[in-house]
């Protein structure tokens, strides 16, 4: 059997566009806990981006039937994240089904499970995703759930949420969220480079290190 939701808005070009060069560690910042992915899930290779909109799929354990009606239906810009539930016992994910992906104009993959090929699909630009590596292939059979709300390893999605990914992992940005969220790690970014700057004038500890030290008691231990 498989489950498609209903349709699901997605953000505008100009919003995702936004994120284009905000890195994942300071959308997290800003976002908080419970919007980043485990770090099981990572990239095949260092220097791997990812974008776009979610379009959401649910998996079981050695089936990939999913994966292909996912590819066929996500529209240009997309990102399938899909959630394999109970082990990776098949790898959905393959150098033919990225190369189909790529070709439809998919802006990536992100699998809480396991690929093969991964060789080739190191071997493109095109960014991948993923929790594990295994050779075995799956059936064609179902179900699969897709453009649902998931749960991709440890962090609800909804279709059309904002993701991003790069070598330090994926993070889920709420749809209703996404253009908050983006104004908000523009200026923590420039605080940042104002710290960084600071650094290297000579001004190590942060000027709130006092206070939170107060705040927590400090013990001091002296050997007799």
């Amino acid at each position: 059997m498989l489950t498609i939701g209903p349709a699901f808005e997605r953000p505008s070009m100009d919003l995702v566009e936004a994120y284009r060069h905000l890195p994942v560690a300071t959308i997290s910042d800003v976002l908080g806990p419970g919007h980043v992915m485990h770090p099981s899930v990572r990239p095949l290779r260092p220097g791997m981006r990812l974008l776009g909109a979610a379009y959401t799929l649910k998996l079981p354990p050695a089936d990939n039937l999913g994966m292909h009606v996912a590819v066929r239906e996500a529209k240009v810009g997309d990102v399938i994240v899909a959630e394999q539930s109970g082990g990776a016992l098949g790898a959905p994910v393959g150098e033919i089904m990225a190369m189909a992906a790529m070709h439809k104009g998919l802006a990536g993959i992100v699998l809480n499970g396991a690929v093969r090929d991964a060789e080739k699909l190191r071997s493109e630009p095109w960014p991948v995703f993923a929790a594990c590596i295994y050779a075995q292939q799956c059936r064609k059979d179902g179900p699969a759930w897709l453009q649902t709300t998931i749960d991709c390893a440890g962090v609800t999605v909804h279709p059309g949420d904002l993701i991003v990914g790069d070598d330090d992992g994926v993070v889920v940005v709420p749809f209703a969220s996404i253009a908050s969220v983006a104004q908000e790690v523009v200026k923590k970014m420039e605080k940042e480079s104002l710290r960084i700057a600071s650094i290297a004038q000579g001004f190590i500890s942060p000027a709130w290190l006092d206070a939170a030290i107060e705040r927590a008691g400090l013990v001091l231990s002296v050997n007799q």
